[in-house]
């Protein structure tokens, strides 16, 4: 399934509601402005393929606020989008005329944050949501002030544990600082343990974080395919991780 091409649904996608659909009005010509775009109600019936919209639209939207805030928008942070979520290049215009639209009106992040908040409250799928803007953030390997306020904020209007929040930056915070840390050490980190503790304690951990970011966890939620294959690989780094801690231990 290619979610991306279908994005823009018309007057469909408008009756969405809220910043979504008020975004999804504008690029699709109905010149909504940003008034209206504040003020127009959220609509709270969705089938399957305005669920998708939903998803793919507020993340779209997310990812191009988080791009912008640092003053510029790089081809990595662009690039990293398309590798987490692997639209075909057919799809790029409609994903590119998204960016434009949304990074216009940057300091609105919050509004985009609340409405995905709202329509997918499951905790395991607004973890990935997370997680995937953290990969956007350190694209260029830095993270900077006005990108962790903002995920901090979008964690926060999300209901995400600090520790949660915490664990998933440091996976990012390390990934290539390979000179100065063992490779295993990255593994505790994706884990959220610390070489001090027990291998049943690691195990303890592990298992908390498969059943939480497991893809069947997220199955039918109204997800496009090319979210759940990101959550797949998730789960293989954490396979990995805690693998490689038990091999050592022996």
């Amino acid at each position: 399934m290619a979610i991306w091409g279908k994005i823009i649904g018309g007057t469909t996608g408008f009756a969405l509601g809220g910043p979504i659909g008020a975004l999804l009005g504008v690029i699709a010509g109905h010149g909504v402005d940003k008034t209206s775009i504040k003020n127009n109600q959220l609509n709270k019936t969705f089938n399957r393929e305005a669920s998708e919209q939903v998803f793919a639209t507020g993340v779209i939207a997310l990812a191009a606020k988080l791009s912008k805030i640092d003053g510029t928008v790089t081809r990595d942070e662009i690039q990293t989008f398309k590798n987490i979520f692997e639209f075909p290049n057919r799809d790029s215009e409609v994903i590119s005329n998204l960016f434009n639209a949304a990074k216009k009106d940057v300091y609105n992040y919050k509004n985009y944050a609340q409405q995905l908040k709202d329509h997918f409250a499951d905790k395991k799928v607004l973890l990935e949501i997370l997680n995937a803007l953290f990969a956007i953030a350190y694209a260029d390997k830095l993270l900077h002030k006005n990108e962790e306020e903002m995920l901090l904020d979008i964690s926060q209007i999300f209901g995400i544990l600090n520790a949660d929040y915490s664990r998933i930056k440091s996976i990012y915070e390390n990934k290539d600082n390979i000179e100065s840390r063992s490779k295993l050490g990255r593994y505790y980190d994706l884990l959220g343990a610390s070489e001090n503790d027990s291998l049943e304690t690691i195990k303890k951990k592990y298992k908390e974080i498969i059943k939480n970011y497991h893809p069947d966890k997220i199955q039918g939620k109204g997800l496009p395919e090319e979210f759940i294959n990101f959550a797949n690989k998730k789960l293989t780094d954490f396979n990995e991780a805690y693998n490689e801690i038990k091999k050592k231990r022996k």
